[in-house]
């Protein structure tokens, strides 16, 4: 079968195509015919420094949207021909792939509404989103939530899970993304009015001070997307016993948490059929849309990590595998 694999560790350039076995489904697995596979931050993280025993030989990607080829021992709930969507855990091989391998228990059947290429741009970034929201930040109608980072895969998910949910929500972006994340659908009562409530520009205002101003009684839970200083500047805006949750490594000084009672998760994704079922719902409800910037064919992969990694990308990159 045809597939993308790293050549060694590197810049985007190490990505080349190759020839590789057709896998075999053992029990409780999965063959499937990968239609479209998602591109993230992971990805390239893993190609540049070699982590989780990426080198040469290892196929990427973290995102699968596709067709059910083939079912191993025991698979009852799946057969060949279903449509299905997924991330794949970081053993690897990944999915840049004509074909791949998975465990049954992180497979889901894909939105019936949505494309292949859309379910793709989903599971990785929504189950992130899913988590910080709903199971760390515990995100109710009528909170103060801000989501720093609204521009990307996860972040523009996260706005609409947070207004789905009736919650005030607060955005951060870039100049350029601004008019991305104003735009951002959002599906009920409110759809007349898309995007966050509030969407402040990090480069050009003083996002922490703005918020103090507007929003007194203070912020009920801060999702950061964006790394640097967000959580530091976040916390002396937390109401007592309010919830942070980063997906990045945080800097400056966060001791003032403490004083405030702040809980402060740092989150990595977490696998689960029942959580692609409950994004499966959402989709299928309109409620939630999966934003995608570019489909590129599986042959530009280095081009879609170039782009990724250089930033400003709105939604999701997404690579079709014919």
């Amino acid at each position: 079968m045809k597939a993308i694999a790293m050549s060694g560790v590197g810049g985007p350039e190490v990505l080349r195509p190759v020839e590789l076995p057709m896998p075999t489904a053992g029990p409780d697995e999965l063959v499937v015919r990968v239609k479209a596979a998602g591109v993230n931050p992971i990805d390239y993280k893993l190609r540049k420094t070699g982590a989780m025993g990426a080198g040469a030989g290892t196929v990427l990607g973290f995102d699968v949207a596709g067709i059910v080829e083939q079912v191993g021992p025991g698979v009852s709930d799946f057969k060949p021909g279903d449509a299905v969507y997924y991330s794949p855990d970081f053993s690897l091989p990944g999915a840049y792939a004509e074909f791949h391998l998975v465990h049954t228990r992180l497979v889901a059947p894909m939105p019936g509404n949505l494309s292949f290429e859309q379910a793709a741009a989903l599971p990785l970034a929504g189950t992130t989103a899913w988590e910080a929201i709903f199971n760390r930040g515990g995100v109710m109608v009528g909170q103060r939530v801000l989501i720093a980072g609204a521009n990307g895969g996860v972040g523009s998910l996260a706005v609409q899970m947070g207004r789905a949910t009736g919650a005030f929500v607060y955005a951060t972006c870039s100049t350029r993304s601004m008019d991305f994340v104003r735009s951002i659908p959002v599906a009920g009562p409110r759809g007349s009015n898309p995007g966050p409530d509030r969407v402040l520009n990090y480069q050009t205002e003083a996002w922490w001070d703005i918020i103090k101003a507007e929003c007194p009684g203070g912020l009920d839970v801060v999702f950061d997307c964006a790394g640097q200083d967000v959580v530091s500047r976040a916390i002396p805006l937390m109401k007592p016993f309010g919830r942070i949750v980063t997906i990045v490594n945080p800097a400056g000084k966060l001791d003032e948490a403490y004083r405030r009672n702040v809980a402060l998760h740092y989150s990595f994704l977490s696998r689960s059929r029942a959580t692609l079922e409950s994004l499966k719902t959402l989709a299928e409800r309109g409620l939630l849309v999966p934003l995608i910037d570019r489909v590129m064919p599986l042959e530009e992969v280095a081009e879609a990590h170039r782009m990724l990694e250089a930033g400003g990308v709105k939604g999701k990159l997404v690579l079709t595998v014919s």
